[in-house]
C-alpha cells in the first residue's frame, strides 16, 4: 500500500469517513521470496505463462524461450493475472497449491479461489475490478510489451455483462494500438463473438503487422461463430438492416496483412472454405522462410458430416489448392492437430494426398465404449500417414486411453525417418516395448532425436510395469546416448 500523501486514488470525504469500514484483508504486508512485487514489475506484461516449447512443436526462438524468473514452466498452472486494485497489486492466481502471495488480499483470494471449483461471487467482482483499472492504467501510461497472453482460466468473457464486455474489448484493442514492438499474440481459448474477433484481428493487422511474428488463434471464437460461414451481423432483432462488411473478406483479408507472421495456429474450419480460396488468400503469409502453420481438428467440423449451416464447419479444403500451396512454399511446416475424432473413417476427411504434413498429434482422449469402437482405427490411422507422408513426417504424437492395443515396434517399421515420437496410452506388454527399442539400437532410424513413451494402465499392473520400465531404462540408456536421443520411458503421472 502506497503512503497516503501519494496515493493518487479518489478519496471518499464527507460524512462516510466515521463509518467503520472493513479493512481486511486490505492491509498489505510484502513477504520476502521469490514472488517479491519488484519481480513482477521489471516488464509490464499483461497476461503470461510460460510457452512449452521442449516437445518440438514450437521452433527455438528467444521470445518463446525466456529465461526471465517471471516465467514458470510449471505445467499444472502456467498462468496467473497480475493487476491493479486501489492502491494495491494483486496477483490472481489459478490453482497453485503452495504458492506464496506478496499480499495478503492475494493469499485470500487465493483461498478462496482454489478450494472451489467455480470461484466465488466475491473473487469474480473484485477481479472485474482490478481487470478493468489495470487495462485502464496500461491504456493510459502506454505500456509496451513484447507478448499478449490472455488467460483463458482466469479471463471468461461469457460472464461480464454486456457494458463490461465491450469496455474490455475497447480498451484491449486501443492497448493493440499503440504497441510498438509486441510480437506474440494469444488469443487462444478466448470465446469471443466472430464480430468481436474479427476486430481483434483487424486491429493486429493495422497497427503490429511489421513486428508481430506468433500468433496462436485455437478456439478464439464460439464454435458456431465461424468467420468465414454463415454472415448473420446485420440481424439486430428491431428489423432494422445494419450495413456491415462480410466477416470472411475481413478475417483473410487481416491475417493476409500479417507478412512477418513465424507461426500461425488456426482451426481447420477456420480455413476450409470446400473451394480452396481462403487457403491460397493466407500464401502471402505462407511464403515465408520456413513457416509453421497448426491446424486442429475437432469432431464437430468434420468435413462432409457437419452441417455448415450450424456455423460450426462442414466444409473441406480440396487437394488442388493444398498442391499449390506445396508448390508455393516447399518449406511450409504443417502440423495437424486431431482433437478426440473417434474413427479412423472420420480423421482421413481432414487428408488429402498432397498435404505437406511435417507433424501430426492424434488425441483421443477416454473412450468409455470401446466394444462399439473399431477396434483398427490406430492401426489404420498410422498406416494411412505412413504410406501417404512417411517421406516427409518428422513427428508423430499419439495419446490413447481404453483403446485397442497396437505394436509400437510397426510405427519405426513403416516409418523409419522419424524424427520424434511420443506416445501416452496403453502398450501391449513388454515383448512389444523390446522389440521396438531393438529395432531403434540397430541404428535403423538415422534421424531419430526423441522417443517419449508414457505407459497407461490398471492400477493393478502398476508394479509390473515400474519393473519393466527400470530394467528397459537401465539396459539402453547407454545405446540412447550414444545416438544422442532424447529417450525417456515412465508411467503416466507417475
Amino acid at each position: 500500500m502506497e503512503n497516503e500523501e501519494d496515493c493518487k486514488c479518489v478519496k471518499i470525504i464527507g460524512h462516510l469517513e466515521d463509518v467503520q469500514w472493513l479493512l481486511w484483508p486490505r492491509p498489505n504486508r510484502p513477504s520476502p521470496g521469490p514472488l517479491a512485487l519488484g519481480d513482477w514489475t521489471k516488464n509490464p506484461f499483461i497476461w503470461l505463462h510460460y510457452v512449452e516449447s521442449a516437445d518440438g512443436i514450437l521452433p527455438e526462438d528467444h521470445v518463446l524461450l525466456s529465461t526471465d524468473t517471471r516465467y514458470w514452466n510449471i505445467h499444472d498452472v502456467q498462468r496467473y493475472f497480475f493487476g491493479e486494485l486501489h492502491c494495491e497489486k494483486v496477483l490472481f492466481t489459478y490453482q497453485y497449491p503452495n504458492l506464496r502471495m506478496p499480499t495478503r488480499l492475494g493469499s485470500y483470494f487465493w483461498k478462496a479461489n482454489t478450494a472451489l471449483k467455480l470461484p466465488p461471487k466475491l473473487y469474480q467482482k473484485e477481479f472485474h475490478q482490478s481487470l478493468e483499472i489495470t487495462l485502464k492504467k496500461m491504456e493510459a501510461e502506454q505500456c509496451q510489451m513484447d507478448r499478449l497472453m490472455i488467460s483463458d482460466q482466469l479471463i471468461k468473457i461469457d460472464r461480464l455483462d454486456s457494458f463490461k464486455r465491450k469496455t474490455f474489448f475497447r480498451i484491449l484493442q486501443n492497448i493493440l494500438s499503440f504497441q510498438d514492438r509486441l510480437q506474440l499474440v494469444s488469443f487462444e481459448n478466448l470465446c469471443c463473438t466472430r464480430l468481436e474477433g474479427v476486430r481483434l484481428i483487424q486491429q493486429l493487422a493495422c497497427f503490429n503487422a511489421e513486428t508481430l511474428k506468433y500468433l496462436f488463434l485455437w478456439r478464439f471464437v464460439l464454435p458456431n461463430e465461424n468467420p468465414i460461414l454463415i454472415n448473420y451481423s446485420y440481424l439486430t432483432g428491431s428489423g432494422k438492416y445494419i450495413p456491415r462488411p462480410k466477416t470472411k473478406q475481413c478475417f483473410l483479408r487481416s491475417l493476409g496483412e500479417l507478412r512477418n507472421l513465424r507461426v500461425l495456429a488456426l482451426e481447420y474450419a477456420h480455413i476450409a472454405d470446400g473451394t480452396g480460396g481462403a487457403l491460397i488468400s493466407l500464401l502471402p503469409i505462407l511464403k515465408r522462410p520456413h513457416f509453421r502453420l497448426q491446424l486442429i481438428c475437432r469432431e464437430d467440423q468434420i468435413p462432409g458430416r457437419a452441417d455448415a449451416a450450424l456455423g460450426k464447419g462442414g466444409y473441406d479444403i480440396p487437394d488442388t489448392a493444398w498442391r499449390r500451396v506445396t508448390i508455393a512454399c516447399p518449406d511450409l511446416y504443417l502440423l495437424m492437430a486431431f482433437f478426440r475424432i473417434r474413427d479412423y473413417d472420420n480423421v482421413r476427411r481432414f487428408l488429402t494426398p498432397s498435404i505437406p504434413l511435417r507433424e501430426t498429434h492424434l488425441e483421443m482422449g477416454i473412450d468409455l465404449k470401446m466394444k462399439q469402437r473399431q477396434d483398427s482405427d490406430l492401426s489404420c490411422f498410422i498406416r494411412h500417414v505412413a504410406y501417404r507422408y512417411a517421406h516427409n513426417l518428422a513427428t508423430l504424437s499419439i495419446h490413447q486411453w481404453r483403446f485397442a492395443t497396437f505394436p509400437l515396434r510397426r510405427v519405426f517399421e513403416l516409418m523409419p525417418r522419424l524424427v520424434r515420437f511420443m506416445y501416452t496410452g496403453v502398450v501391449a506388454d513388454e515383448v512389444d516395448l523390446k522389440r521396438m527399442l531393438q529395432i531403434i539400437a540397430c541404428g535403423v532410424c538415422d534421424k531419430l532425436k526423441q522417443v517419449s513413451i508414457q505407459i497407461q494402465d490398471e492400477e493393478s499392473r502398476g508394479s509390473y510395469w515400474k519393473e519393466v520400465v527400470e530394467t528397459l531404462n537401465e539396459e539402453y540408456q547407454e545405446i540412447m546416448q550414444m545416438y544422442e536421443i532424447n529417450f525417456c520411458l515412465d508411467i503416466y503421472k507417475s
